[in-house]
């Protein structure tokens, strides 16, 4: 089962890569981390994606597999700048390029994996840390598993 979450979180992070700029590799992260310790801990890049599970829950619904059920899955996109002016426009446009990634990868991603094309996005209000002021995005979905 742990096996299946990570390579939930591996897809995720395939597809979140794959929708190019303005996500580098090195940003792209699977924790699940509070920003002021993101930014204490190490050079952070921005904008950052950290990928995370949130929920699972195993319900029976194909005989004899050790897992069935959603996964649920957390990007959260923060952006970051010197002054709040024009943060939350990059911070909508990172979330435009990544839910555009997400329709474009609807169905099987193998290993059991289903994404049906639906997601959430809970914008944050802006917050003193980063390069002064960081805002965030949290973009929830849920993956169909059977493993």
């Amino acid at each position: 089962m742990a096996n299946l979450c990570w390579t939930a979180l591996e897809k995720l992070r395939a597809v979140v890569l794959g929708s190019g700029p303005p996500f580098e590799a090195r940003a792209v992260l699977l924790h699940n981390i509070a920003p002021d310790l993101a930014d204490q801990n190490r050079g952070t890049v921005y904008p950052a994606v950290y990928l995370y599970l949130l929920r699972m829950e195993n319900l029976p619904r194909r005989k004899f597999a050790g897992f069935s059920g959603p996964i649920k899955l957390v990007a959260d996109v923060r952006c970051t700048g010197e002054r709040f002016d024009g943060l939350e426009r990059e911070l909508a446009s990172c979330v435009e390029t990544l839910t555009a990634a997400l329709a474009a990868n609807k169905g099987s991603w193998g290993e059991g994996l289903i994404y049906s094309g639906a997601y959430a996005v809970k914008f944050e209000p802006v917050k003193l840390g980063g390069r002064n002021f960081i805002q965030s995005a949290k973009i929830e979905l849920d993956l169909e598993a059977c493993g």
